[in-house]
């Protein structure tokens, strides 16, 4: 799987996204999701680097446990042989469920260098 199709399970989702920042204007509303990369590992054959591992984690922001959009997430991501362990806890000062998980995705994170 690749960056952009991560961010297309996202979009035929219909979950608004936002890639590092937790918090904007624009994306206040829930059920939300903000994914960040934490990790980076080379893929190396032969003795050289041909791509990178790239960790994401996933973080979706909701009202509800169990938010129908998350299960359709699980759903997409399940389809695509992607089957996180997602972790659940609930904000009490924001008044949301954060559910999390890390997916793996394959990079060129030194294209156009």
């Amino acid at each position: 799987m690749t960056k952009n199709d991560l961010e297309n399970i996202f979009k035929n989702c219909n979950i608004p996204s936002n890639e590092g920042i937790q918090y904007l204007e624009t994306n206040d509303k829930l059920p939300r999701i903000v994914y960040f990369e934490y990790r980076w590992e080379d893929i190396v054959a032969s003795g050289r680097k041909f791509d990178t591992n790239v960790n994401y984690q996933v973080s979706f922001r909701s009202s509800m446990p169990r938010d129908p959009k998350l299960l359709l997430l699980k759903k997409k991501l399940n389809e695509n042989d992607i089957h996180p362990i997602i972790s659940i806890e609930y904000i009490k000062d924001k008044r949301e469920w954060h559910s999390y998980f890390s997916v793996e995705v394959v990079e060129d994170v030194c294209s156009g260098i």
